[in-house]
Order: C-alpha cells, then sequence, then structure tokens
C-alpha cells in the first residue's frame, strides 16, 4: 500500500486529468449542448489566453515566486495595441510586438526587483498589478474605458476571433516550456532554486539569472495574451485580464505545480485551464452566476494546496 500511494503521489497530474473526466462526464449527461463541438471550440479558444499566462506562472512558482500581476499587465498590453494603432501610424506587426515588449518590461521589473533587490515577490508582483492597471487608464486617456481596434487591424481580429490561431500559439508556448523545464540546464536550475536556493546557489548556479528570466518570460507571455486577448474582443478595454491572474494560479496549482517550488508541471498546468474552462462552460449554460464560477475555482485553489502537502508528506515518509 504505501509503494502504490508512492507512485500515484508522483503522478502530480493524476487529480486534475480524473476531475476533467468526472467534469466532462456530469455536464455531457446534465447540461443539454455542453459537447457541441462549436461551442466547446469557443470555450478552449477563450480559455488560450489563460493557458499561455499559466505557462508562465508555472516557470515562476517553480522557481519558487509569484507573479500576481499579470492579469494587469493583460490589460495593459491590450491598452498600448489598441492605443498604438488608433492614435499612431505604426505598422500592425509593430504594434503586436510593442504590446508584448511592455509585458516583457513589466515582467523585467518584476524579476530584478526580486532578484536583484531582494525584495519579496508578492509586494513587487502587488504594486505592479496596481501600477499596470493604472498606467492602463494613463494611456487610454482620461474617460476612455474601451479603444475599438481599426480597420487595418482586421487581419489581427480574424486571426484571433475565427482561426485556431490562440489554440496553437498557447500549445507551443506549453510545449516550448515543458521541454525547457524537463530537458534542459535552465529547467533544472529553476527546479533546483524552487526546491532550495541556498544549495542551488552554493551549486554554481546564478540564482539571480534564473529568476530574473522567469519572471521576464511570465511577462512577455501576459502581454501576448494582452495582445490576443484584445484582438479576439475586437477592442482593447482598460479592464482587459481583471481576475485573470486568480485563475491561471488556480490552474498552474492544481496541475500539480507546488506552491513551495522545485516541483513542476506544465502539462498539468494546462489541464488545469482545461479543467477551469470545463466548469466555465458548464455553469454558464446552466445559467448560474459567476459567483458560483468563482466560489468554485476558490475552493479548488484551497482543495489543491492541501492535496500538494498531503502528497509531499507521502512521498516524505
Amino acid at each position: 500500500m504505501r509503494g502504490f500511494l508512492k507512485t500515484v503521489a508522483r503522478l502530480r497530474e493524476l487529480p486534475v486529468a480524473v476531475l476533467i473526466v468526472i467534469l466532462i462526464a456530469y455536464f455531457s449527461l446534465r447540461v443539454p449542448g455542453f459537447s457541441e463541438a462549436q461551442g466547446l471550440l469557443d470555450c478552449a479558444r477563450q480559455y488560450s489566453c489563460y493557458a499561455v499566462l499559466a505557462v508562465g506562472l508555472t516557470l515562476v512558482i517553480a522557481a519558487g515566486g509569484i507573479d500576481i500581476s499579470v492579469g494587469s499587465v493583460v490589460g495593459f498590453s491590450a491598452v498600448v495595441l489598441g492605443a498604438s494603432l488608433s492614435r499612431t501610424s505604426i505598422g500592425l506587426a509593430g504594434a503586436c510586438a510593442l504590446g508584448i515588449a511592455t509585458g516583457a518590461a513589466f515582467g523585467l521589473f518584476n524579476g530584478t526587483a526580486v532578484a536583484r533587490l531582494g525584495l519579496q515577490p508578492v509586494v513587487v508582483t502587488l504594486s505592479t498589478m496596481a501600477g499596470a492597471r493604472g498606467l492602463g487608464y494613463v494611456v487610454a486617456g482620461a474617460g476612455v474605458s474601451s479603444i475599438s481596434l481599426p480597420a487595418r487591424a482586421e487581419p489581427l481580429v480574424q486571426a484571433a476571433y475565427t482561426s485556431s490561431a490562440p489554440l496553437v500559439l498557447a500549445v507551443l508556448a506549453a510545449a516550448a516550456a515543458s521541454v525547457a523545464l524537463t530537458r534542459t540546464g535552465f529547467g533544472r536550475s529553476v527546479l533546483a532554486i524552487g526546491g532550495n536556493e541556498n544549495a542551488a546557489r552554493l551549486s554554481g548556479i546564478d540564482v539571480a539569472k534564473v529568476k530574473t528570466t522567469v519572471y521576464l518570460l511570465s511577462g512577455t507571455l501576459a502581454g501576448l495574451a494582452g495582445v490576443t486577448t484584445a484582438a479576439m474582443m475586437s477592442t482593447a478595454t482598460t479592464d482587459a485580464g481583471l481576475g485573470y491572474e486568480f485563475e491561471a494560479i488556480t490552474a498552474v496549482l492544481l496541475g500539480g505545480t507546488s506552491i513551495a517550488g522545485g516541483e513542476a508541471t506544465v502539462v498539468g498546468s494546462v489541464l488545469g485551464v482545461a479543467a477551469a474552462a470545463t466548469i466555465s462552460r458548464g455553469f454558464g449554460l446552466m445559467g448560474l452566476s459567476d459567483l458560483w464560477r468563482m466560489m468554485c475555482l476558490g475552493l479548488m485553489l484551497i482543495a489543491s494546496v492541501i492535496m500538494d502537502r498531503a502528497r509531499r508528506r507521502v512521498l516524505a515518509r
């Protein structure tokens, strides 16, 4: 029995995979239209931005950090895209690059403050969350809550709204991060820092550089999610990305990444996003308030932390 429990404890993605199967079976039997192919595709496309955020957060949490600013960075990057396209003559590709670059800039700031200055990740990213949201309102302008994308942004809007491009981006980001985390020296360094930062430093790992890199990647992916979000809505709103960080972090922890760092799975994080998307679609078709979905995600977040502690204890014994 002890050997069986140890084997199960090592399968970090198993609980969320079982949860998805249960949710799909329940909603398919109880909710008419849940299994409609087009509806599932639309839901997956909508949640692709959450998957992109979850990939970056997996790396940050694996290194023992946290980034609660990603939702605000999504909103700011979206506003930058909308403002640059509607108020300047910059090209579409340049505007997209600018939106992603602003996300990278916030990530670099977070990484520098945490890794070089030794500040607490929660304090730094909380400040960035407020700062990015406020700057979004400043860039949009007084009394402006949304910026409609001009006609020249139509190729971007069509790619995001009618094609599978957002899903492809999410899959590519997840695949690249999974390979980096499991097959490269950088990934081993990330996990080593999350497991024991002092031991990693003594073993010759440049802790500050690795930490800065994971926050930079998280910010860059948040910028990409911001551009995608604006394109999918054909509008850049100042409150874009509001609450995204909660759902993305919940998905990461639910998928098997340890809140204590040192253990992570990108595949599990993507499955966590899939579970959140399944709940969202099921509750939406049932006509339940969004408050029920948030309450359910909150309970799942607590449960995932408790399960992680239990799994660690089983492995330790």
